[in-house]
């Protein structure tokens, strides 16, 4: 194999191939961080709305537990009732 010769030589391709190469890499810098901003807002706002969902669902499962229970009472009462008619007896 033939040894590689380096031409310490800069010429102007050089110098637009090294701007161009940082150019372009503060360019996706910058799409990054925007990306990463974007992204941060938006699991920011998930967040809140997960915690939205889950103060409605305690709502909605205390209110179900308060209508089973009064559902219980009411069966309750109407077998008592439902007794009271069997056996021909007077409140």
């Amino acid at each position: 194999m033939a040894g590689l010769q380096f031409d310490n030589r800069l010429s102007a391709g050089n110098i637009l191939v090294v701007l161009g190469m940082i150019v372009g890499g503060a360019t996706a810098w910058g799409h990054l961080n925007g990306r990463a901003d974007s992204m941060t807002a938006r699991l920011t706002d998930h967040a809140a709305a997960l915690s939205a969902h889950e103060a409605r669902i305690r709502t909605m499962e205390t209110t179900t537990a308060r209508q089973d229970e009064r559902m219980v009472l009411i069966l309750d009462s109407l077998r008592k009732i439902e007794s009271r008619l069997d056996t021909g007896s007077d409140p």
